[in-house]
C-alpha cells in the first residue's frame, strides 16, 4: 500500500474533496459514458466529449468553481467544460493522445476505470448476486482431468476467493442497513423503515443473495464433494508430479519445488476457505438476525402509545423533537449533577452498616385478584410480539391451510397491524414455521395499504 502514490496520481483523490466534488463527479460520469460509447478502448474524440460537458452545463445552475486560477476564465459553458477537462488530466484522472490530422483524443487510465466503476454500482445501489458460485467451484473440481488440470485449479482458486469476497460484501450490507436503522435514520418515521426493509433490504439481501445462499447454493450441500475433489487431487502423487510440471511449463518457471508449492498453495487455500467458511456463513445469519430484531424494536417503538410507561415517554419525545416551541421545562427539570463542594475530588467515607433484614407483613387487600388480572395482562402484552408468539400467531392463522394471502387478513386494529409487520419481519428468522412470498400488486385491508404477500407453511412441516 506505500506504493500506492507511486501506480496512480498523488493527487487524484483531491478532485472528490474538492468543493465542487458533485459538478467533478458528474463530469466524470459523463466522460465515462462519452468514452465508452464511441469505442471499447475507453477513448473518445476530445470535441465530442466536450461538447457533452457544455450540454451537461448549459442545463446546470451556473456554479463558480474554487479552483480557477487567475489567468483562466471559467464562466461559458465551454470555459467550464475545458476547466474540468484540464483538472481531472492534471489529477491523473484522463490522458490526452494526439491523432494527428489536429485531432485528440481522451483516454481513462485503468485505475479510473475501475474506481468509476465502482463509484457507479455505489451511485445505482448494484449489489453482487450471489448465484452459483459455490456449485461452479463443485463442478469444475468434479469434471477434473490431468490434461485440463491447471485451468480447471486456477479457475476454482479465483472462484473461491470470489466466494469469500461476496460474502464479505453481503455481511457488510447487512451491517449497512443495521447502522441506518439504528443510527443514521434514528428520527425517520415507520413508512420510511418499513421502505428501506420490505422493499431495499428485501431486494439487495434476501433477493439478490441470502436466499440463494440458504437454499441452492448452499455450504453443506457442496462441501464435501468440493473438499473430497480437492483431496483425490492432492494425495494423488502421479497427478501432483504432472501438474507441476505443466506449470513449470505454462508459467516459466524453472525450479520444480517453486511450481510444486504454487500448486499445493492453491489447492490448500481452497480446503482451508472451505473449512472456514461455515463460521462466515454463521456470523451472516446473526447479523441477519440483529438487524431484524433492530427493525422490529424501532417498529414497536415507533407504533406504541399504550398508557404504560414506555408508551407516555414515546408520545413524550414524540411531542418534545416534532414541536421546536415546546417548553419542556415544565414538565422536565434539567440540571447537572454535582459533588456539594465543586472544589475538591474527596468524598467522605461512609461508616459500613449491616443491616438486618425485617419480617415483611402484607394486608389482604395489598394484592388483589384485580391486580393480578392487571399484572398478568401487561406481561402477556409485552410477550404477544416475540418470535415464539408471532409463529403461533401465524399457524393459528393458516389453521391447517398450504398457504393464505396477507390481504386476507382482518387488520381492525393497531395489535393486529404490528402483527401483520412481524410476520414479514421474522418470515426469514431460523427457527420459524413458514415463509412469505412477496406479490407484487398493492392491497388494502381497512386503515392499512401494503404489497400484498403470500404466507405459507414451510415444506418440511
Amino acid at each position: 500500500m506505500a506504493h500506492l502514490f507511486e501506480m496512480i496520481h498523488p493527487n487524484f483523490f483531491s478532485v472528490l474533496a474538492s468543493p465542487n466534488k458533485k459538478t467533478y463527479v458528474d463530469c466524470i460520469f459523463i466522460i465515462y459514458n462519452a468514452v465508452d460509447s464511441i469505442e471499447e478502448s475507453f477513448q473518445g474524440d476530445r470535441e465530442y466529449v466536450v461538447q457533452r460537458l457544455i450540454d451537461y452545463f448549459d442545463d446546470k445552475e451556473s456554479e463558480e468553481f474554487a479552483d480557477v486560477s487567475e489567468d483562466e476564465k471559467a464562466s461559458t459553458s465551454r470555459q467550464k467544460a475545458n476547466h474540468v477537462i484540464n483538472v481531472l488530466k492534471n489529477n491523473g484522472w484522463i490522458g490526452e493522445e494526439e491523432l494527428g490530422d489536429y485531432k485528440t483524443s481522451i483516454n481513462l487510465f485503468d485505475y479510473s476505470i475501475r474506481i468509476i466503476t465502482i463509484l457507479d454500482d455505489i451511485v445505482n445501489a448494484r449489489q453482487d448476486e450471489y448465484t452459483g458460485e459455490i456449485f461452479a467451484i463443485y463442478s469444475l473440481l468434479n469434471a477434473f482431468t490431468k490434461e485440463e488440470g491447471i485451468g480447471v485449479i486456477e479457475q476454482a482458486f479465483q472462484k473461491t476467493n470470489e466466494v469469500i469476497r461476496k460474502l464479505k460484501t453481503l455481511k457488510a450490507n447487512i451491517y449497512r442497513y443495521y447502522f441506518d436503522v439504528t443510527k443514521k435514520q434514528s428520527k425517520q418515521d415507520l413508512q420510511k423503515i418499513l421502505e428501506k426493509l420490505l422493499v431495499e433490504y428485501k431486494q439487495n439481501f434476501f433477493d439478490s443473495a441470502y436466499y440463494n445462499l440458504k437454499t441452492k447454493d448452499s455450504l453443506p450441500r457442496y462441501k464435501r464433494g468440493i473438499l473430497s475433489g480437492v483431496s483425490n487431487i492432492y494425495d494423488n502423487v502421479e497427478v501432483m508430479d504432472h501438474l507441476a510440471n505443466l506449470v513449470m511449463q505454462t508459467k516459466r518457471i524453472d525450479d520444480y519445488n517453486v511450481a510444486f508449492e504454487y500448486l499445493e498453495t492453491r489447492l490448500r487455500f481452497i480446503t482451508d476457505s472451505f473449512s472456514a467458511l461455515e463460521n462466515l456463513i454463521l456470523d451472516i445469519d446473526r447479523k441477519n438476525e440483529q438487524y431484524i430484531s433492530a427493525t422490529a424494536s424501532k417498529i414497536l417503538f415507533l407504533t406504541n402509545h399504550s398508557d404504560d410507561i414506555e408508551g407516555i415517554f414515546n408520545r413524550l419525545f414524540k411531542l418534545v423533537l416534532n414541536d421546536d416551541d415546546f417548553e419542556y421545562n415544565s414538565i422536565i427539570h434539567m440540571a447537572q449533577i454535582k459533588n456539594l463542594d465543586t472544589y475538591s475530588l474527596y468524598n467522605q467515607r461512609r461508616v459500613r452498616m449491616d443491616s438486618e433484614p425485617e419480617e415483611l407483613y402484607l394486608d389482604d387487600d395489598f394484592i388483589t385478584d384485580e391486580k393480578k388480572r392487571e399484572k398478568i395482562a401487561l406481561m402477556l402484552k409485552h410477550n404477544m410480539y416475540s418470535k415464539k408468539e408471532i409463529n403461533k400467531y401465524v399457524l393459528e392463522i393458516l389453521n391447517g391451510s398450504k398457504e393464505i394471502l396477507a390481504s386476507e387478513l382482518q387488520i381492525s386494529s393497531q395489535e393486529e397491524y404490528v402483527k401483520l409487520i412481524l410476520i414479514f419481519l421474522y418470515s426469514k428468522s431460523i427457527g420459524m414455521s413458514y415463509d412469505i412470498d412477496l406479490l407484487d400488486y398493492e392491497a388494502k385491508t381497512n386503515f392499512v395499504s401494503f404489497k400484498n404477500f403470500t404466507i405459507k407453511v414451510k415444506r418440511w412441516l
